[in-house]
């Protein structure tokens, strides 16, 4: 987040609880904004809720008067055997890492596609790829979030906005605003000064 503030664009980090349990958080980040005169805000976003990531959504081009990308990074990491977990523990780690990046999509697409631009920015993980023993549950879950990504930039229809395309089985690229996670359904290419929401 401070690195893409840093590069010139203005940030919007979605952080749950800013008020209780991320308060330090978000003072850091504010503290950073105006040590560095950079712009980065916090912006109060669950991704387990459609009604939050709606207003998050909302709130930047309400404040900025445009949303140019979003990073979807929320995710949530549990170690251990995947016996040691209940069902109802998978189901939340799956509508943290899959859902709720499908919940800030639903409420970030049609905006993009109204100003006929912007990105969506998928960030996964390599342990899909080839397993991880001690991440049984997070394999996955992160695994159906790449899908997801690779669904939502190779669908179809008019009026999309600007669609990224990864090729299965090649890495994912470098993301296109700059920093330094690898990106799952984005295309590379120069951005210019952007309003993102991550």
């Amino acid at each position: 987040m401070r690195a893409l503030a840093d590069a010139g664009h203005t940030v919007y980090a979605g952080i749950r609880q800013p008020a209780t349990r991320n308060a330090p958080a978000v003072a850091g980040l504010d503290r950073y904004a105006v040590e560095t005169g950079v712009p980065l805000h916090a912006v109060e976003l669950d991704v387990q809720s459609q009604d939050c990531a709606d207003a998050a959504v909302a709130r930047v081009p309400a404040a900025e008067g445009r949303l140019d990308v979003v990073v979807l990074n929320a995710g949530h990491m549990v170690t251990g055997p995947a016996e040691a977990f209940a069902s109802e523990q998978l189901a939340e780690l799956y509508d943290v890492n899959v859902l709720g990046a499908q919940r800030v999509s639903r409420a970030a697409l049609p905006r993009l596609r109204e100003r006929g631009e912007g990105l969506l920015v998928w960030i996964g993980s390599s342990g899909t790829r080839g397993g991880c023993l001690r991440r049984a549950l997070r394999c996955p879950a992160r695994g159906a979030r790449t899908a997801a990504g690779g669904a939502d930039a190779a669908g179809g229809g008019r009026g999309r906005g600007r669609r990224g395309r990864r090729t299965p089985g090649r890495p994912a690229r470098r993301c296109p605003a700059r920093c330094s996670r690898r990106a799952v359904g984005c295309e590379p290419g120069p951005v210019t000064a952007s309003t993102v929401l991550t």
